[in-house]
């Protein structure tokens, strides 16, 4: 007969269920699970893992309701993006005549893009030290929080013990008190 668990010969399967039914034992003895319990979750019918593709698809597009029912099939998409015929080569000969305009009145447009990238690479490192500033910062301020909470409970634990001490030496003084006044003169 086939053992209920198999394992790799160097895994000691009865060492470790061993250990397993130790820890049990010492929870119901510190009072931590009943036997009923216990048997609840031995007696547990087992499930099978559910596979993803069985699990339902629960969340909907919410800034755009309805996107994928409207949204194109990509051969239709393919289809609509292929000119063919006279058009195609007219629309060819226009774009021809036309990109060295397009270039000249884009040029300014270029180079000031082109100027505003380089003012930002100058000002990286500058970014990058100061969200280095900012963890130190941050982590400084936690610190501090951390202390001073530290601090509070212990200035509510020594004032709690100077109450008691006040309440000994109060408790001490009606003493001394009531033993005076038993005492004869």
């Amino acid at each position: 007969m086939e053992p209920f668990i198999q394992a790799a010969a160097e895994i000691d399967v009865d060492e470790i269920m061993a250990a397993i039914q130790k820890k049990i034992q010492e929870k119901k003895d510190a009072g931590l699970l009943k036997q009923s319990e216990i048997d609840e979750i031995s007696e547990m019918e087992l499930q099978p893992l559910p596979d993803f593709l069985d699990i339902p698809h629960i969340y909907e597009p919410v800034l755009y309701p309805g996107f994928a029912e409207n949204m194109a099939a990509p051969e239709q998409l393919q289809e609509a993006m292929q000119e063919t015929g006279p058009a195609k080569a007219v629309l060819k000969k226009v774009r021809r005549l036309l990109s060295p305009l397009l270039r000249f009145m884009n040029r300014p447009m270029y180079v000031e893009l082109k100027t505003n990238i380089l003012d930002l690479q100058k000002k990286v490192p500058i970014v990058l030290q100061s969200s280095e500033y900012i963890r130190l910062l941050h982590n400084a301020a936690h610190n501090l929080i951390v202390e001073a909470t530290k601090l509070k409970t212990e200035e509510e634990l020594l004032k709690t013990r100077l109450r008691i001490l006040e309440d000994k030496v109060e408790f001490l003084e009606n003493r001394q008190r009531a033993l005076e006044k038993k005492l004869p003169s």
